[in-house]
């Protein structure tokens, strides 16, 4: 009996332990970075499953990665300062211009500026027309949960870690292209006719 609830005893530690390392906060200075398991519903019944890594700062500056399930990242949403950049990994070319709501809704299919992406995550506020659910999480923080609805479409976002990013916060958040690719207008993206 008494080993029966040694073994126990370990089991509820470990399983404790692994419900618990999601909130851990890596060690180290790099800027701080949420993975999340993100369902994508774009309004037709289709749902798309990826990974995105977010790192986000008030008022408007956001770094986001769409990592396709089998693969590395396939997209990399960079804004801040009224300025939106979105880079296309597999066609090495990026598209830059303004906070239009065309950005993320290249993205994730959802018409809404980084502004209001980043109040959502940060504080649960809803941009007008749209819907947020969010977990409890403390004002300001990256949440452990966020849906975020625009009628028919919805993005669910399942915090799965968080990382350390390599380098400096200053350098996420800017929506400056890279200089060694091809830029186009940010205006060209669409939703709907770009293959995801």
């Amino acid at each position: 009996m008494r080993l029966f609830l040694v073994a126990l005893f370990a089991l509820l530690a470990v399983g404790c332990a692994r419900a618990h390392r999601v909130d851990r906060l890596p060690p180290g200075d790099g800027p701080l970075v949420a993975i999340y398991k993100a369902a994508i519903d774009d309004g037709s019944g289709v749902m798309r499953r990826a990974k995105l890594s977010i790192w986000a700062a008030r008022p408007d500056r956001l770094h986001a990665e769409l990592i396709a399930p089998v693969g590395g990242v396939s997209f990399i949403l960079d804004a801040g300062g009224g300025k939106a950049c979105l880079i296309d990994v597999g066609a090495a070319t990026a598209y830059a211009g303004g906070d239009s709501v065309s950005a993320i809704e290249a993205l994730v299919g959802l018409r809404v500026s980084v502004a209001d992406a980043v109040g959502a995550l940060l504080t649960g506020a809803a941009p007008i027309g749209l819907t947020v659910t969010r977990d409890a999480s403390a004002e300001g923080e990256l949440p452990a949960m966020i849906r975020i609805e625009d009628g028919s479409r919805s993005i669910a976002l399942t915090r799965v870690r968080f990382e350390r990013g390599t380098g400096d916060a200053a350098a996420l958040g800017t929506g400056t292209p890279p200089g060694q690719l091809a830029v186009h207008p940010i205006d060209e993206l669409s939703a709907a006719g770009r293959e995801r």
